[in-house]
């Protein structure tokens, strides 16, 4: 019988989760195949999945995780992590509600011992405020916050990802990396509520050109209005 490569691949995934430790051993059967045994990015899939541009399946031993509640620099919460695996990254992660809930806390074990930052960290989740109405005048600061802020030159001015700067952008494995197009927050990868919206602007995507907003506004009002005015960009 003739055995394909990543056929082997797969059995040789299978083979390792045979006596390993509960964490391994769901790590391998649900996400070793992309994000490789040793956490490095590069399981049998991983080369299929944009090769040349980004996003590429995390590499978990740089400790640089895009979605997070805890501020720019600090490693995610265990909570930031089953979120992504509950709810996928749309477009290129499956939501991973298939698994038990003890499965899915056993996965975070396994993807922590990657990092040995996670060993000593106290992450630290972004207090989010109960939003305000996203009224006419919020949308109306918004749009003066999403100028301010300079978002027009990735996103463009109106939010459709084509600002000058967005053919030139890299993330931090020197990738080419598309600006979100707002318009549709379905796609999102962080989230497309409201408070998801507040929480990226506060955190930032690390390891993108995305930066934290955490202290780009004067005005404490201006964060929710910002998210009011992403509201408005969406297509009906």
């Amino acid at each position: 019988m003739r055995v394909f490569p990543a056929s082997l691949l797969v059995l040789a995934l299978g083979r390792a989760a045979v006596g390993a430790d509960p964490a391994t051993a769901v790590y391998n059967h649900a996400c070793a195949w992309c994000h490789g045994k040793d956490g490095r990015g590069d399981g049998p899939a991983a080369f299929s999945i944009n090769k040349y541009l980004s996003p590429r399946p995390r590499d978990f031993t740089r400790g640089l995780f895009k979605l997070r509640s805890s501020p720019s620099g600090q490693v995610p919460t265990d909570d930031d992590l089953l979120r992504t695996l509950e709810r996928g990254i749309p477009g290129y992660m499956p939501s991973f509600r298939g698994l038990t809930a003890g499965e899915r806390r056993l996965a975070v074990t396994a993807v922590k011992r990657f990092f040995p930052g996670f060993a000593t960290a106290h992450p630290t989740p972004i207090a989010v405020p109960p939003p305000p109405p996203a009224d006419a005048a919020a949308v109306a600061r918004g749009r003066e916050a999403y100028a301010a802020a300079g978002c027009a030159a990735c996103h463009g001015e109106r939010g459709r990802g084509d600002g000058p700067s967005a053919p030139a952008l890299r993330d931090s494995d020197g990738l080419p990396i598309r600006p979100a197009d707002l318009r549709y927050p379905a796609r999102f990868k962080g989230g497309a509520e409201p408070a998801d919206l507040y929480r990226t602007l506060m955190s930032g995507l690390d390891g993108t050109p995305m930066p934290s907003y955490a202290s780009a506004f004067e005005d404490p009002r201006a964060p929710w209005d910002l998210v009011a005015y992403l509201g408005s960009l969406r297509r009906r």
